[in-house]
């Protein structure tokens, strides 16, 4: 049983693993407050405070680690397949149901690897199921899967602070590219030319607090910069239709957007149903991964920010 979908396996989990730490805790708030009162030592009981709290930390560090790790496990215990796409679509088919939590990877006091199975945005389910169908499929381990996350989510696969991440998706889908790992092919399924200044983050620095530096604003104006230099293409809202027969179990989808100086809004994963595309992804109205109820044209053109379309495919390894 998946724990992390599971919410009586989960709660069994969690009180197992808390219940000793909550005994620790409850015993020594009562020996703390009683050796305070009869020695008077407030320095001692500060001492032991500090030891306590040191040992929660690790604790939950510990805990949450081990979670990861099991679910790891239990994804790479999904039925096999030699095509990427299929194999991709399996993994992400398996998040179904699981929590919408966006901005996970926000608030870091540095900028680090943050892997997270068991809640979700629309971005980090793409990303977590790559780099799960990578690792499966090169039989990597725990260590691949991190390494390809890496190498998904940060430019050039190294971490440098805040502006190393790929914000944009375009820009996102360019630098996977460049790399290997998947293929535009929006032109190739009826795109035409998409021409919009992508400067969002910059002229918008209030929402994101990293940017509060100068040194950060200014690395960001200049990914601007060149993602506004390179050229792109998209599937307006209605090509889209005639587009889904052209579409493969496991493609990457991205929805450009009607906001001024913003690439897309949202992004997930095509499961086909004869020649219909779906949409699976993390919905923020749903509030989990679940599967459009509507094929994708009739889901794009719900969605009054949605202007068209942009789709990747995976690379076989």
């Amino acid at each position: 049983m998946d724990f992390l979908t599971k919410g009586i396996g989960l709660k069994q989990l969690q009180i197992g693993f808390f219940m000793p730490i909550f005994t620790y805790v409850r015993n020594f708030v009562f020996f703390n407050t009683t050796f305070t009162r009869s020695t008077g030592s407030e320095e001692f009981s500060m001492i032991r405070i500090g030891v306590l709290l040191l040992f929660l930390t690790i604790s939950v560090a510990g805990y949450a680690q081990t979670s990861l790790q099991k679910a790891f496990g239990q994804k790479m215990d999904l039925p096999d397949s030699r095509d990427i796409g299929t194999q991709v679509l399996r993994i992400t088919e398996s998040f179904l149901g699981t929590p919408y939590v966006a901005g996970s990877l926000e608030g870091n006091p540095t900028e680090r690897l943050v892997c997270k199975l068991d809640g979700l945005d629309c971005t980090t389910l793409v990303e977590s199921s790559v780099a799960l169908a990578v690792a499966k499929s090169e039989n990597s381990g725990y260590e691949g899967y991190k390494s390809e996350l890496t190498k998904l989510r940060y430019r050039d696969g190294i971490i440098d602070g805040y502006p190393s991440r790929l914000h944009y998706v375009l820009d996102w889908m360019y630098e996977n590219e460049k790399r290997g790992r998947l293929e535009d092919i929006t032109a190739k399924v009826g795109g035409i030319p998409f021409k919009k200044e992508i400067n969002f983050m910059t002229n918008h620095a209030n929402l994101y607090p990293a940017m509060a530096e100068s040194e950060v604003w200014e690395k960001v104006k200049d990914q601007e910069t060149v993602i506004n230099s390179r050229e792109h293409n998209y599937i307006p809202k209605a090509g889209i239709h005639k587009a889904e027969p052209m579409l493969h179990d496991g493609d990457i989808v991205a929805f450009t957007s009607s906001v001024e100086g913003l690439d897309v809004n949202h992004m997930g994963i095509i499961t086909k149903v004869g020649s219909r595309a779906y949409l699976i992804h993390a919905s923020l109205t749903g509030k989990k991964v679940l599967m459009s109820s509507v094929p994708l044209a009739e889901y794009v053109a719900s969605v009054p920010k949605h202007t068209g379309m942009i789709v990747a495919r995976l690379n076989d390894i």
